[in-house]
């Protein structure tokens, strides 16, 4: 059944014929005690509704099957505490584990937890216990957007935040910030979110309840973009004409939204990629072999794909999208 080279073909032959006539299928759990190897990675998100954790699982899952291995996903519900459970229910079950958790008080709360099996980190402030992070350029994006804002001469700008203590979130806050501030401009207090499209909705009502309205919005993420575009259409108020809006993480969706949603596009396939091919590394050394370097320091880039809703010039058609 191991492809052992010691068995003569005709055991081995008489072997499989009479496990394929019982439906035989090796135990995974009783082989892995055997080879110290379980040929699975854990993949462990910070939450699994809407469609960036849908792109990223998809990539994951290609990834996967293009090295042989298979894929255990699971979720923290939007709560580090999770962590220590979790790690305790997989100990001993997969060969490593790709880890998303952008909270900013990861480092002080994960360094007594980590597993002993390579484990490589996205989306964390920094490294922790010899885990690389592999991360996005929020700040970047963002200042993008501001930038895009500026060159469409739309100078008064607001943010509608993602939820505190999350470090996409922050990152994404610091540099809307920073463009600005650098533009010379006033920076107006952020309108609290928490990433879903109600609390855009509701911030998209709050906006035009106002007597003095921005001339731009940035959204921290699209699925606040998109609850915000639905306010102020019920408001009457003409996208990009009158307030123009963004978002971030290019979700499918904002393809599709009237009028399409410009959007800083993070590039989840190449982390996953990345990420993946890292732990395979890890997993795959030998005792006598140093650790795999980590991945690159600097955060990968992301790009702004600029639509109807901030630039009317923009095709009205879906356009692909990169990487999809």
């Amino acid at each position: 059944m191991n492809g052992s080279s010691l068995v003569k073909n005709e055991s081995r032959e008489a072997v499989l014929r009479a496990a394929q006539q019982l439906n035989y299928v090796p135990h995974a759990a009783a082989r892995a005690l055997i080879t110290g190897r379980s040929h699975t990675i854990a993949v462990v998100l910070p939450d699994m509704h809407g469609e960036f954790f849908s792109e990223l699982i998809r990539e994951l899952d290609q990834c996967a099957h293009a090295h042989g291995q298979n894929l255990l996903v699971t979720s923290l519900h939007g709560n580090l505490a999770e962590v220590r459970r979790i790690l305790g229910l997989i100990h001993g079950q997969v060969d490593g584990v790709i880890l998303m958790v952008p909270f900013n008080d990861a480092r002080a709360r994960l360094a007594p937890l980590l597993m002993t099996v390579p484990t490589i980190l996205l989306n964390a402030p920094c490294p922790v216990n010899g885990c690389p992070a592999l991360t996005v350029d929020n700040a970047g994006g963002a200042r993008q957007v501001v930038r895009h804002f500026l060159s469409m001469g739309y100078r008064n700008m607001v943010h509608i935040a993602g939820p505190s203590g999350n470090f996409d979130a922050s990152e994404r806050a610091r540099g809307f910030r920073a463009a600005v501030e650098e533009a010379g401009l006033p920076v107006h207090r952020d309108i609290a979110g928490d990433y879903s499209e109600r609390a855009g909705y509701l911030a998209g009502q709050l906006i035009v309840s106002r007597s003095k309205r921005p001339r731009a919005i940035f959204a921290a993420n699209d699925n606040m973009a998109v609850g915000c575009l639905e306010a102020l259409t019920e408001a009457g108020v003409r996208v990009p004409e009158d307030i123009a809006v963004a978002g971030f993480d290019d979700i499918p969706i904002v393809r599709f939204t009237r009028p399409p949603l410009t959007s800083v596009h993070p590039p989840i396939a190449q982390q996953g990629i990345e990420a993946f091919e890292w732990l395979v590394k890890a997993v795959n050394r030998k005792p006598d072999e140093p650790p795999p370097s980590g991945p690159r320091e600097r955060p990968l880039p992301t790009t702004l794909i600029v639509r109807g809703s901030t630039d009317p010039r923009a095709p009205a058609r879906p356009s692909a999208q990169p990487g999809r």
